[in-house]
């Protein structure tokens, strides 16, 4: 019930569809969302690329990943897998497979964030993007990533990294 109402107040903040087509999301195109708890951006995802694409749901937490694989199976959608795994061992994802890999306020959560850069890296194909997205810890919630520490870890896997910020976000931008 919780997971439902946190949804539905993060949908009316921002639209998971407005921030896909930031990133570049398109019809055809094959996405691994990283982190993917419930499928906020997965399933939206999952729409975009349609049937001539496919979105690979990533999220290490047993019950989200079930609970995801319920809905896409109650709901028809064909071209969503989860994958029940971390983000520092996409294994089941073979090198060069993705147009995109994101991660979308899940950084902070990484157990490697090393590992999970160049697992990333490793599947987006030649002219893909990884993109990365984090809270920043605010006044009530302490979680998410620090500026200065999440631009030093990614700038180390990703040295041409773009970055950008606002009050509550930061995000990376590395063309493979």
């Amino acid at each position: 019930m919780w997971a439902s109402i946190v949804e539905s107040l993060r949908r009316r903040r921002c639209s998971p569809h407005v921030r896909l087509a930031e990133v570049g999301v398109a019809k055809g195109m094959k996405i691994a969302d990283v982190g993917a708890g419930y499928g906020f951006f997965a399933f939206p995802a999952a729409e975009v690329v349609g049937d001539e694409g496919l979105v690979y749901a990533i999220e290490p937490d047993p019950k989200r990943a079930a609970e995801m694989t319920k809905d896409a199976e109650e709901e028809g959608v064909k071209n969503l897998k989860v994958l029940e795994a971390g983000a520092e061992d996409l294994s089941r994802i073979a090198t060069g497979d993705v147009d995109i890999a994101m991660s979308m306020s899940s950084f902070h959560h990484f157990v490697d964030h090393r590992k999970a850069l160049l697992e990333m890296k490793r599947i987006v194909k030649p002219g893909g993007l990884v993109y990365l997205r984090d809270i920043k810890p605010g006044r009530v919630f302490k979680h998410g990533s620090r500026s200065d520490e999440f631009r030093r870890t990614v700038s180390h896997e990703l040295p041409n990294a773009e970055f950008e910020e606002d009050p509550h976000y930061i995000a990376a931008r590395f063309r493979a």
